[in-house]
């Protein structure tokens, strides 16, 4: 059972069509001195217990380095096209289809998944990495992403880890069309079945 605060704004489809997202923030870049040989980039994991076709929200890692980041924790960026077809833009919502908010936080923990197995080795079954008890994930969003966009990026930046319990901490944001709309702090990820 969850427990949370929300904050809610209405919105008139003029102010949709001209969202500027967030603004300042202190984003993490990739670390240009770590080595070609301590990069990572290809297509996001097919086999299970990574997502099939259906839920998976991020298509390609650009760049993951495991010792980057502001802790040389691991970094991560992932992205997705955006395809007008797919079913979460029929289903939600009638008549004015968006991307749904819960998706933009699956794509975040998609890539934390990829960070942690690569730490503790490939998960062997579905949840493998699952959220962690007793932590207070914080979501900030402006925006959304609709069908007339063209490409959603992801990047994750793991802030603590805790070896024993496979557990990771992690923050990051969401952005579309080189506009950042989510900001993602304190999502944690604690590892079962893991080899």
């Amino acid at each position: 059972v969850y427990e949370g605060d929300t904050y809610f704004g209405f919105f008139t489809r003029e102010q949709l069509a001209q969202q500027v997202g967030l603004r300042e923030l202190p984003r993490i870049e990739p670390d240009p001195a770590i080595p070609a040989d301590e990069r990572w980039h290809g297509e996001y994991p097919e086999s299970p217990p990574f997502p099939g076709k259906m839920l998976r929200m991020i298509e390609q890692i650009e760049l993951y380095q495991p010792r980057g980041g502001t802790h040389s924790l691991g970094w991560i960026r992932g992205v997705k096209q955006v395809r007008p077809e797919e079913w979460f833009f029929k289903a939600h919502f009638f008549q004015d289809p968006v991307w749904p908010g819960s998706l933009g936080l699956e794509a975040f923990l998609q890539l934390l998944k990829v960070i942690a197995g690569g730490r503790w080795g490939p998960p062997r079954e579905a949840g493998s990495f699952s959220l962690a008890p007793g932590t207070t994930p914080q979501w900030v969003y402006r925006g959304q992403v609709i069908p007339g966009h063209e490409r959603v990026v992801v990047e994750a930046n793991v802030d603590e880890v805790d070896e024993a319990r496979r557990w990771i901490r992690g923050s990051g944001y969401l952005g579309v069309d080189g506009r950042w709309i989510y900001q993602m702090s304190n999502f944690t990820l604690e590892g079962s079945n893991v080899d």
